[in-house]
């Protein structure tokens, strides 16, 4: 195991301005709605396809964010300082929700929290969508693909069999498939769904501006 650990995938966390109206848009096209906690004062809603967990937040932050939850994030938070990360923010002590941010080379957020802000049944694993087909990975462009694959490796991410449909480095981080492609192939970070009869490269665009691609 690496010496940084990422921990385990809980979600994709997403700014919306519009709460109901990105929950219509994800339930329109198949994703399932999943139980919430009570960490977060602002409105917040799940939506789950597979193993895709997306965290809607009616609330303003750097998105869309990889988010973890992790068992020490003060003792986590010194590992990857001392390991030379560049933190993007931090939240630790007794009296608040312990979390902390960091980006990977190309500018992407990571997010480590100290608990689940959803219970495990908003996993829906069974699930694909009729209009999307099924989930393969967030994909995250990189300039320098290489540097950025090298930099998931190093907080724990192992090496995986991919689509040669979307052509990527291919990582299980945490326990999500994620992607590393190249930004002159797709410039924006994207959800890539696999389906049989849609042209390939097909683009759909959410109301938070995440894009959500579909492969043949």
């Amino acid at each position: 195991m690496s010496e940084l650990d990422l921990g385990r995938f809980h979600e994709i966390s997403v700014s919306t301005a519009d709460l109901d109206a990105s929950l219509r848009f994800y339930e329109m096209l198949g994703f399932a709605r999943g139980s919430i906690g009570d960490a977060w004062p602002h409105p917040y809603a799940v939506v789950t396809l597979g193993s895709l967990v997306l965290g809607l937040h009616q609330y303003k932050f750097p998105s869309p964010s990889f988010t973890t939850v992790h068992a020490d994030i003060p003792g986590t938070l010194q590992v990857y300082r001392t390991a030379g990360a560049v933190i993007a923010f931090s939240k630790t002590g007794p009296d608040c929700f312990n979390e902390f941010g960091l980006r990977d080379p190309a500018g992407h957020m990571i997010t480590l929290l100290e608990r689940a802000t959803h219970p495990d049944d908003a996993w829906a694993p069974a699930r694909t969508s009729p209009t999307l087909g099924e989930f393969l990975a967030y994909s995250l462009p990189s300039a320098a693909p290489d540097v950025s694959t090298g930099f998931w490796r190093a907080l724990g991410a192992q090496s995986a069999i991919g689509r040669p449909c979307w052509p990527a480095e291919w990582l299980l981080a945490g326990g999500l498939m994620v992607a590393i492609h190249a930004e002159s192939h797709f410039d924006a970070p994207a959800l890539v769904f696999h389906r049989h009869g849609v042209a390939s490269g097909t683009r759909i665009e959410s109301p938070e501006g995440l894009s959500l691609v579909i492969v043949g």
